[in-house]
């Protein structure tokens, strides 16, 4: 089922994706090489309970951590480890803010350092331009599949894979709700969830530099890796679907 917010509801998830995406940005600014994964999780958490938010994924049955980090070939669920950055690697940080009872979620991905390879920005510079074209797709009437298609078309459009066993989400009281969005099309785009005001969506860009299979990467039961062990990223975002337009929660 696919749960409808009011106006007052969007408001305070506004107010969690707020607190979600100032966290995602502190973490970002201080990956810098040298720093440890369990560091930066550490850092992200003291950043929610100051701002008066939990950490949405402690609340996820058998998760520990505040955060998902994710070092180049770990495509989600990456498990903060004491593991050190280094100089060129690719990082996605993926959080959630639990804030009065609402859940906003957002992740997104850099190079670390001074390490900038032109086949990584292109890389990156691809997940976003698929992130900000298919949240233009999050107007009242359309489907769930024309983002989905839109993800699609930008991330294969630059030779890249879309990861076909993971979606995005609907998102609210609970992290993961109805419906899912895929970064792929699935079936006749009206055949997928119609968009209506008060829905509010996880859209997520999961894509590899390589081919789209994913695999388990030891037995955590929960960090995913490529299979033929090149690059991933992630980028997501929490957008309400309104009658005046998107509205991006997690943006500053």
């Amino acid at each position: 089922m696919i749960n409808i917010k009011t106006p007052e509801e969007i408001k305070l998830m506004r107010q969690a994706g707020k607190i979600a995406a100032q966290a995602l940005e502190k973490v970002l600014a201080a990956s810098v090489p040298g720093k440890t994964l369990l560091e930066l999780d550490q850092l992200a958490e003291n950043i929610l309970l100051e701002s008066g938010a939990k950490p949405s994924f402690k609340m996820e049955p058998g998760y520990k951590w505040t955060t998902c980090m994710c070092l180049n070939d770990v495509v989600v669920h990456g498990i903060p480890t004491d593991e050190k950055i280094s100089d060129g690697d690719i990082l996605c940080v993926d959080l959630g803010a639990y804030y009065q009872g609402w859940h906003a979620d957002t992740s997104w991905t850099i190079i670390v350092g001074q390490q900038n390879s032109p086949k990584n920005l292109e890389f990156l510079a691809t997940g976003e331009k698929a992130l900000e074209e298919s949240v233009k797709q999050c107007v009242v009437g359309n489907h769930v599949g024309n983002i989905s298609e839109t993800m699609q078309a930008i991330v294969e459009g630059g030779g890249y894979s879309c990861v076909k066993q993971l979606v995005g989400h609907g998102v609210g009281r609970e992290l993961h709700e109805d419906p899912q969005v895929p970064c792929f099309s699935r079936g006749k785009i009206n055949r997928t969830p119609k968009l209506v005001n008060g829905m509010v969506l996880a859209i997520e860009v999961i894509y590899n530099m390589g081919k789209s299979p994913v695999v388990y990467k030891n037995d955590d039961g929960w960090t995913i890796v490529t299979r033929d062990g090149l690059p991933s990223a992630v980028f997501e975002q929490t957008v309400a679907i309104t009658d005046s337009g998107p509205q991006v929660l997690t943006r500053l």
